[in-house]
């Protein structure tokens, strides 16, 4: 009996807990992208809140511990204003009537759309490191991301890759994910199943034509994880004729430090092939 209502006292508290306040007059951001990239560069007590995405370990781009020690930031205009920031940091998760509401209340904002290349991606970190007067962190960063490609145009056969995320979702040509592969000696294999820059590919046409490599989830958990499984031991079907890569649903959006985690995947995979097996 004191066992349960400690429980119940418990969840009383829980249920009465208020969300952090958000400081005002900083900097917010709601975008999950632009987070990983002012983890890096930001200085302590810079930022007032991140996006909401940045407090799951799922949909993360930046360090988790660094997110949670700040409030979460959700895509309402109502959020945005009552956080009374002095810069808000946005993206194309959220909705255009917003951001004229915070032009309509003479709150700065910066939106960042998707980054479709590597050139592209390092202009938004000048962008983001201007706004925050930290040049000299954002080429810091860039000089990071730009080491961790290969120093020179890939030049030897290609090996055919997909980025195949959960849902089937492929990032195609034109994209920053397609530019990474490109670099590291993969071939885009999206084109061939006549998809585009963003596409969803099934399962049952992957199978009739695999390419050589798929990069894809290989851990999931909740409704994720039964997906991830069947897909798992429908492909151990093609045998050695394909290669199956972990690659996390949260490398695939973001430009930024991910680029660096998506080069070590990439390289570390190119290099097992050899530099003359295509």
């Amino acid at each position: 009996m004191r066992l349960g209502w400690c429980l119940f006292a418990a969840f009383a508290l829980a249920s009465c807990a208020r969300p952090p306040v958000i400081a005002p007059h900083g900097v917010v951001s709601n975008n999950p992208c632009i987070d990983a990239v002012l983890a890096e560069i930001a200085l302590p007590g810079q930022v007032s809140a991140v996006s909401i995405y940045s407090h799951d370990a799922d949909s993360a781009s930046a360090p988790l511990a660094w997110a949670r020690q700040l409030p979460a930031m959700g895509m309402s205009a109502e959020e945005l204003l009552l956080a009374r920031p002095k810069l808000v940091l946005t993206g194309n998760l959220a909705s255009s009537g917003a951001n004229a509401v915070l032009a309509r209340a003479g709150i700065k904002t910066i939106a960042l759309g998707v980054a479709p290349t590597i050139a592209d991606d390092v202009q938004q970190i000048r962008t983001i490191a201007a706004a925050l007067d930290r040049t000299d962190a954002g080429e810091a960063l860039i000089s990071d991301i730009l080491e961790s490609l290969p120093s020179t145009q890939f030049s030897g056969p290609f090996v055919s890759a997909i980025i195949w995320q959960n849902g089937g979702f492929v990032a195609g040509k034109g994209t920053l994910q397609d530019e990474l592969l490109a670099r590291h000696g993969f071939r885009n294999a999206s084109a061939q199943y006549g998809l585009s820059s963003w596409g969803v590919l099934p399962l049952e046409t992957l199978m009739r034509n695999p390419p050589m490599v798929i990069f894809m989830p290989t851990n999931a958990r909740d409704s994720d994880a039964r997906e991830t499984r069947a897909r798992q031991e429908l492909l151990s079907h093609l045998g050695g004729r394909t290669r199956i890569v972990d690659f996390p649903d949260r490398l695939l959006f973001c430009g930024g430090p991910t680029i660096i985690k998506v080069s070590a995947i990439l390289k570390k995979t190119r290099a097992s092939f050899g530099k003359d097996r295509p």
